[in-house]
C-alpha cells in the first residue's frame, strides 16, 4: 500500500459543531485523525482557492503530518503554501494551528 493510500485512510470526516458552521465557508469539511490527534478544515473558495487549517490540541503540528493533511485532503494538482501575512491582519484562533492556501502562482 502506498504512503498516499494509508494517509487516507488516517482521515475521518467529523460533523462541524454547530455554532462554527456560521465563521467558515460553505462546504467546509472537518476531519480528525485518532492516530495522530490532529483536526483539519478543509474548504474551497472560487476567488481564493483552496484553503486547509490543521490544528493539534497541545502542540504545533509535525511537518510530516500537515504534508499527510496536505496530500490526503486537497487535490493533488494544486500548489499549496504557508502564507505570513502583515502582522496586522494576522489572525488565529486556535493556539496550535496552521494554515494552507491554494497558491496560483506561475510554475
Amino acid at each position: 500500500m502506498t504512503a498516499a493510500a494509508v494517509a487516507v485512510r488516517e482521515w475521518k470526516e467529523a460533523p462541524i459543531p454547530a455554532e462554527v458552521v456560521p465563521m467558515l465557508a460553505p462546504g467546509t469539511r472537518l476531519f480528525y485523525s485518532t492516530a495522530n490527534h490532529c483536526k483539519v478544515l478543509v474548504s474551497q473558495e472560487a476567488k481564493l482557492g483552496w484553503h486547509l487549517s490543521i490544528s493539534h490540541p497541545w502542540r504545533y503540528p509535525t511537518w510530516d503530518e500537515i504534508k499527510a493533511a496536505r496530500y490526503a485532503l486537497t487535490p493533488d494538482n494544486v500548489a499549496m503554501a504557508m502564507i505570513l501575512p502583515p502582522s496586522s491582519e494576522f489572525v488565529n484562533v486556535h493556539e496550535n494551528c496552521f494554515h494552507l492556501y491554494e497558491c496560483r502562482c506561475p510554475r
